[in-house]
């Protein structure tokens, strides 16, 4: 269980257009006049860029608990367009998944895929939903050998599928 920041305020969804009184700086993206670094995400010569600066090291967790979920959408519908095969013509395609969600809690994944089901017949639709979810495992474990659990959705909300990879 990820422990909460003392100062984090994570019941206020607060934005940062809005003016506080005093001046806020440049922003993030100028220089100041001295060198800024380099961006977070490459490793620091002196070993590695250390824990994520979103929160918890263990499980992704931020300072509000569990770590959002990422969008993948556009990396599973590229899997797709390489992976689907002339047995999924009319039943699934690239364009029919409208959303893939991932996050990680603790040592196993959690993913969520909305699509659009073409069929009016819900036996149809389970099948296209099973074979997305069948894809979708294959390429997590090709691409980044995880295992986890994802639950294929309609746009509406409707659990067609969940299956574990």
């Amino acid at each position: 269980m990820p422990s909460l920041s003392p100062t984090a305020d994570c019941g206020l969804d607060t934005t940062t257009d809005d003016p506080s009184g005093g001046y806020a700086g440049p922003p993030t993206d100028e220089e100041t006049g001295g060198h800024a670094g380099p961006p977070t995400d490459q490793e620091a010569v002196d070993g590695g860029a250390g824990p994520p600066t979103d929160g918890e090291i263990g499980n992704g967790g931020g300072p509000c608990g569990p770590a959002d979920w990422f969008d993948m959408t556009r990396d599973f519908q590229a899997y797709l367009g390489q992976h689907l095969t002339k047995a999924d013509d009319g039943t699934v395609s690239q364009q029919s998944v409208r959303e893939t969600r991932v996050r990680k809690v603790g040592a196993t994944g959690e993913a969520r895929i909305t699509f659009f089901s073409y069929f009016t017949d819900d036996s149809l639709s389970r099948n296209a939903a099973l074979r997305l979810a069948r894809l979708f495992t294959d390429w997590r474990r090709e691409i980044y050998g995880d295992t986890g659990r994802v639950s294929v959705r309609t746009t509406e909300g409707t659990v067609l599928v969940t299956l574990n990879w």
